[in-house]
């Protein structure tokens, strides 16, 4: 009889352990669960400052958002998709289609609402330009260089035309297939 006096306390201390051991996971569970979640709704981020109030701070152009300008006075980028991407066709060679995806900066907010006003003249002119093109030299980092300087010079050209007093300072390919 006194050893079943002595086993019943073994047990109840054995789930007892057992109850506190699955409360503890369950805390801890619960701990990560929310700490992942504050962390992914930016909780834990520092407040930051505006782009421009942080460019005239730093002086720096790491968010590729502000810049100081020619003149040393910070200025914002404002960047605009050409969409939808252009599709060219090439008669000769290996290469016979290509799609292109362009996306342009300017400083200034004028410039990018010429270019959306003028859109059907600028989409034009870079077709033509696209499809008069070599595809072998556009395999190369000098020739897709080129083309994005030929496509500046011709938007560019459009907002000089229709008097527009600033202009596109770069052109990106945000997608470039050829096949």
């Amino acid at each position: 009889m006194a050893e079943e006096e002595q086993d019943t306390p073994v047990e109840e201390t054995g789930k007892s352990k057992k109850k506190l051991m699955m409360i503890a996971a369950a805390v801890v569970l619960l701990a990560i669960i929310v700490g992942a979640g504050l962390y992914f709704t930016g909780f834990f981020e520092e407040e930051k400052k505006p782009a421009d109030v942080e460019s005239l701070d730093s002086g720096n152009d790491e968010s590729g958002e502000a810049s100081a300008d020619d003149d040393g006075e910070a200025t914002i980028n404002i960047y605009q998709a050409l969409t939808p991407p252009f599709m060219v066709n090439f008669p000769d060679g290996n290469i016979k289609v290509m799609k292109l995806a362009i996306s342009l900066m300017a400083k200034d907010e004028q410039v990018i609402a010429a270019v959306q006003k003028h859109d059907p003249v600028i989409r034009n002119n870079i077709l033509m330009l696209l499809s008069t093109q070599d595809p072998e030299s556009l395999k190369t980092a000098e020739g897709k260089t080129q083309l994005q300087r030929v496509i500046k010079e011709a938007v560019n050209k459009v907002l000089t035309e229709r008097k527009v007093s600033s202009k596109v300072k770069e052109i990106f390919f945000t997608d470039l297939v050829m096949q």
